[in-house]
């Protein structure tokens, strides 16, 4: 079956259950990255400010919980969230610490979930961030661009599309010699603006 025949059979039945997660980030000043996250449900209505530094570690972190089905669930788990303060996003295992900091007893199914969508959206709206940086003295076509992230030891072998063994050389090649040329025109941008 695919998937619009297993879609199908929704139709004319009641829903009985529906969640949203959301992720938003922003670029601030001085390479700080801020990652907001809202939960809604038919349950929970909860929300994620993650602050990262430049180096995408959490600076700070905090949570609301604006609709929750126990009144006990609110307090211990947002105060532990402070225990998250320092873990590289972007590493491997960045989850694995959360859970270590947080046992599982005393924190939120439902704070660990956003967080691992937070996490996820980070790494992916990482290289959007970095693209912009280049924007205008850089233009990789799309095969060029997943070349050059099959070079990163934080895209490597992550998903079929960056599986190391499909490495194309003269890709590649190509598109390191676009990044080069592109550094050589950001530093004359930046020599004129230094001139200035």
């Amino acid at each position: 079956m695919d998937y619009e025949a297993i879609r199908g059979m929704a139709k004319h039945h009641k829903q009985v259950f529906g969640r949203d997660v959301k992720c938003e980030m922003y670029r601030l000043g001085e390479g700080k990255i801020l990652a907001l996250t809202r939960m809604h449900d038919d349950y929970h209505d909860m929300n994620l400010a993650i602050l990262l530094d430049d180096a995408y570690r959490i600076e700070a972190i905090a949570g609301k919980m604006d609709r929750i089905p126990y009144p006990c669930c609110e307090k211990k788990p947002l105060e532990l969230l402070g225990k998250l303060t320092g873990i590289a996003v972007l590493e491997r295992g960045g989850l694995k610490t959360v859970k270590a900091r947080i046992p599982r007893n005393l924190g939120c199914t439902h704070i660990y979930e956003m967080l691992e969508s937070t996490f996820r959206a980070i790494f992916v709206g990482s290289y959007s961030i970095i693209d912009q940086d280049w924007e205008g003295v850089l233009s990789l076509d799309l095969e060029e661009n997943r070349q050059v992230g099959l070079q990163s030891p934080v895209l490597a072998d992550t998903c079929y599309a960056f599986n190391r063994e499909s490495v194309d050389e003269e890709v590649l090649r190509r598109a390191r010699e676009k990044v080069e040329e592109a550094k050589r025109k950001r530093e004359a941008i930046e020599a004129v603006k230094g001139g200035k």
